[in-house]
Order: C-alpha cells, then structure tokens, then sequence
C-alpha cells in the first residue's frame, strides 16, 4: 500500500473540510450576510474544484488498474470528508455550549447569554451580518461586566457593561446610561 499517495490526496482535501469546520462549528464567525456569501462560494468552488479533480484522478487509478486499494481509500475520505463539510453547514450553532445560565434578548436579534464557567456570548444581528463575541464576564453589583473585546455600538446595543435592573438589561456605554426603553434587552431566564 502507497500511504504517500493517500496522503498527497488527503491533504487538500483535509485542509478544505478543517476550514470548513473552523469557521462554521462552535466559532459562528465575527460576521455573517455578505461575507458569508463570499465564504460559501469560495468554499463551493475550491471544494467542487478538488472534489472532481480527485473523482476523476482516482477513476482513472481504478480504470487502470494502478493503486486500486489506495484509490478506494482516497474515494472514501473524499466522499466522508465531503459529507461532513456541506452537513456542517446546519449544524447547530450553539451545539457544543452548555446550558446558560442567564439569556437577555430583544426584538431586533441582541442576545446575551451567560454560562455557569463564567464564558458569555454576545450575538448582535443587522440587516447584513452577524457579529458575535465570545469571553469572560463578571456580574459585581448589579452590573455584567464582559472583557475589553466587545466593540461598543450604540445601534446594536452592544457594550461591555450592563446593568441588571427589574426583568431589563441597560447597555451602559462609555458617552452614559442608555435612558430609551425599547433598547433594553429583556431578561428570558434567569437560573438563581
């Protein structure tokens, strides 16, 4: 058995599924719309370019009676690999998470959810794309402190400090307090 070969065949093939993976499982990516798009297509193209020139090197193996077993091989990652990248694409998000702790959400798509290990996500959607921040909060005195990585907007109602009043979480932004009602997030559930 020729394992050089396989794995000259399996490395392209590897490198497009870890990819694939990587920016569709657990991470979510920072944006979604149009960059998604982009990443789809490049994704389909690279993927359907590999796909058939592997197909057709490994018929031609197989036809010619050369390297058969490893061809076999080769077709089985490919198809397996090939499996795994396009059901990634509906795979749960948030499937590897564990139960939160504290959800907050409003009508537009702003969604905070904290975990008992002290890790939070904060999921900002828009007409266009998705931002989405994962790290490490802290709660001390009423008020949600996540890390330094959050990017402040205002129309997102994404910031770093939130203070817990009544069934509402207040953005606190560096300018002030949020005063507009309809930008609070509401508090879903709240294990305590």
């Amino acid at each position: 058995m020729n394992y050089k070969s396989i794995f000259r065949a399996f490395f392209p093939i590897g490198i497009i599924l870890f990819l694939v993976l990587k920016s569709e499982l657990r991470t979510e990516g920072s944006f979604g719309g149009l960059v998604d798009f982009f990443k789809y297509v490049f994704f389909l193209i690279l993927g359907i370019t590999i796909f058939i020139y592997k197909i057709v090197k490994q018929g031609k193996k197989i036809s010619k009676k050369t390297e058969v077993r490893e061809a076999k091989i080769i077709l089985t990652f490919l198809l397996l690999s090939t499996f795994i990248a396009i059901s990634s694409f509906w795979f749960p998000k948030d499937f590897f998470e564990k139960e939160p702790e504290f959800i907050a959400m409003d009508t537009f798509g702003t969604e905070l959810r904290l975990l008992k290990d002290g890790k939070y996500m904060l999921r900002t959607r828009d007409y266009e794309w998705t931002t989405i921040d994962r790290g490490i909060y802290k709660i001390k005195d009423s008020i949600i402190l996540l890390d330094e990585e959050v990017k402040e907007k205002r129309w997102g109602k994404r910031t770093q400090k939130y203070m817990i009043k009544n069934k509402n979480l207040i953005p606190i932004y560096s300018s002030g307090i949020e005063t507009d009602s309809t930008e609070f997030l509401t508090i879903k559930m709240k294990k305590n």
